[in-house]
Parts: structure tokens; C-alpha cells; sequence
């Protein structure tokens, strides 16, 4: 195993390891997490949110909400199948390597969503298992995308 190697399984690891303090936190803990993200895109995206109806602004809030939650669950979930891929290099078989990738942050995503039915306020849902493993699978494909285009330009001129 390469320094490489070493290095991106022992980050894959301790990505895993925030994950799941993450995942530990009360809902009332997440949430507020959350809004904060929220309140900074709001305030960027909408600056006349404060004119709005309470209806309209309740409805913002509320879709502004499950992005910032279902995109922090595809990215947090990318990074771990992007540094998994990384880390199983030495697999040359793309399509093995590729397969474990996704699938070890599918496996990753569903023990973690069984860990937050044990957190107060907290649920498993299928839904952010498959959020997570189509992370885990874009980061893959854009790493197989890049692979193959590096490869292309280190090909000389006129060989396709």
C-alpha cells in the first residue's frame, strides 16, 4: 500500500468519524446547525424575504431547509466516495473499484442512518440513504470522468 494510499483511507476514516459525530447530534442540535445555513442563503438569495407574506416566508424557509439538509447529506456522502475511491487505487479494475467505493459509503450511509434512530429527535430514513449513496456514486463517476480525460491528453496527438 502506497503513502498515497495510506494517507486518503486514513482521511476516508476520519470523514466517517465526523459523520457520525454529525449524526450524533439531537435534532433540536441539528436544526439549529442548519439554520444557520439557512439564515446566510436566505439573507443572500432573497434580501426582500423580510417583505414577503409569513406564508411565503414560512415556504421558503421550509424548501431552503431541505436543500441545505439533502445537500449536506449528497456532499458529506460524495467526499466519503470520492476519498474511498482514492484510497482503493491500487484496485486497478475500475469497475471493482468503483463498485466498492459506492458501495462501502451505501453501507456507511445505511449503519448510520440506524445509529440516528438511537438519537434523540433523530430518524433513519431510506430516503437519505439513497441522498447518500447518489453522492457517493456522483463522486465516483466524476472521478472515473477525469481519470479518463487525464488519460486522453497524456495520449500523443492524433491517437484517440
Amino acid at each position: 500500500m502506497t503513502r498515497r494510499t495510506q494517507v486518503f483511507a486514513i482521511i476516508a476514516v476520519v470523514w466517517c468519524v465526523v459523520i457520525f459525530m454529525l449524526s450524533s447530534q439531537p435534532a433540536d442540535e441539528s436544526s439549529e446547525t442548519s439554520s444557520t445555513f439557512v439564515d446566510i442563503i436566505i439573507d443572500t438569495v432573497f434580501p426582500d424575504f423580510d417583505t414577503k407574506p409569513a406564508e411565503r416566508q414560512e415556504e421558503i424557509r421550509d424548501t431552503v431547509t431541505v436543500i441545505v439538509r439533502k445537500g449536506a447529506h449528497f456532499s458529506a456522502y460524495a467526499l466519503l466516495g470520492a476519498l474511498i475511491f482514492q484510497a482503493m487505487r491500487p484496485v486497478r479494475d475500475k469497475r471493482i473499484r468503483s463498485g466498492a467505493a459506492v458501495g462501502l459509503s451505501c453501507l456507511y450511509s445505511v449503519s448510520d442512518e440506524i445509529h440516528q434512530t438511537f438519537v434523540p429527535g433523530r430518524s433513519g430514513e431510506v430516503r437519505d440513504v439513497l441522498i447518500d449513496t447518489g453522492g457517493a456514486l456522483t463522486a465516483v463517476l466524476i472521478s472515473l470522468l477525469v481519470i479518463y480525460l487525464l488519460g486522453k491528453r497524456k495520449k500523443p496527438a492524433g491517437k484517440d
